[in-house]
């Protein structure tokens, strides 16, 4: 990713740190990822030690609660993971499976960068680079209906306004469900991330602090506070996005945007932060999130079958994978998709 970004903007190394707030109190800032140093925030810290001493560690497991309470515990789970994964998938965590544990969460001793090994972030705004990186392409803003296919092969999309998008190559990044002939849908995990430029008298987080995570409050379950981002903003301005997960149809989803703008400021006031709300936009993602649980997930298989038999249609992305990645996992899928398809073409095509 960073090979790829270089191309179009400079980028700087950062060192992204988090924060979490089981109490929901920014005065009470706890390790995120969630660390054994935290145990000392807690008056039960000698029974968290003792359940510590009695659970495996570490090590496989086929769903989220037993995973994490193997390495932590059933006190510090319950504090720090189990609202938390129910508030942000709508989902019980019993029910969470997927190869996602091992590398996305950790249980270090203290306090630990978020990327593990630091990360790097473009000087320039991503509207800009990514409008660069498209701008020898033909955009064309239509809903995809359905294929027309002729046996293993791909010819066209046919678009809901009724247009035909002739190709020898087809890459998709959208809900499988949109291109099959299928009554069934897939179920995603929807976000509404409402970002504001607000005038406070303080900083919610600590300076190192670049995200804060809300377990057990509130119906966000992270903020964002953007001052590793090159801007040039009076020290009392502040950008931050809050994200609140829900489904399509929740009130969540539902509220207008004046509820969200009115919800950050009134739990800004909670907290004892004096704060003026300067601009403000909600964007809502249909399908931010694929559900990994079995039904969903052997769903997705079922209808993916379908398009596996297309040798000219390449699949990549969270939605279209139905796989919880993050962007430089959808970037490097971009590249080993590039590689496939010039490996399946003659040289002479390929130049």
């Amino acid at each position: 990713m960073g090979e790829l970004f270089s191309e179009f903007t400079h980028i700087e190394p950062h060192e992204f740190y988090a924060a979490s707030y089981p109490r929901g109190d920014l005065s009470d800032p706890h390790h995120y990822p969630v660390s054994k140093a935290n145990i000392d925030k807690w008056d039960d810290a000698d029974q968290i030690r003792s359940e510590l001493e009695e659970v495996p560690g570490k090590q496989d497991a086929e769903f989220f609660d037993e995973y994490m309470i193997n390495q932590v515990g059933q006190t510090l789970y319950d504090r720090y993971h189990k609202h938390y994964t129910k508030k942000h998938w709508g989902i019980d965590p019993e029910r969470i499976t997927g190869d996602w544990f091992d590398f996305k969460i950790s249980f270090p001793e203290g306090e630990q960068e978020f990327f593990g090994d630091g990360a790097y972030y473009p000087s320039d705004k991503y509207t800009d680079i990514l409008n660069e990186m498209i701008s020898d392409c033909e955009i064309i803003f239509e809903g995809v209906s359905g294929l027309e296919t002729e046996g293993e092969r791909i010819n066209a999309l046919r678009t809901e306004d009724g247009d035909r998008l002739e190709s020898d190559l087809f890459v998709s990044t959208i809900d499988p469900s949109f291109l099959v002939d299928t009554d069934e849908s897939l179920k995603y995990r929807s976000m509404v991330i409402l970002g504001t430029h607000i005038e406070a008298t303080e900083r919610l987080f600590p300076d190192h602090i670049d995200w804060g995570y809300f377990p057990n409050h509130y119906d966000f379950t992270r903020v964002t506070e953007y001052s590793f981002m090159p801007q040039e903003l009076p020290a009392d301005e502040h950008i931050l996005t809050t994200e609140f997960p829900c489904f399509i149809g929740d009130e969540i989803w539902s509220n207008d945007d004046a509820w969200y703008e009115t919800y950050l400021m009134e739990f800004l006031d909670e907290q004892g932060i004096e704060a003026s709300l300067l601009d403000a936009e909600v964007r809502r993602a249909p399908r931010a999130y694929p559900l990994p649980v079995t039904e969903e997930i052997e769903r997705f298989e079922r209808i993916n079958d379908q398009l596996s038999d297309f040798e000219n249609m390449y699949n990549l992305g969270r939605v279209s994978t139905y796989e919880y990645i993050w962007i430089k996992d959808i970037v490097q899928q971009a590249y080993q998709t590039c590689d496939k398809i010039l490996a399946d073409v003659p040289s002479e095509v390929a130049d």
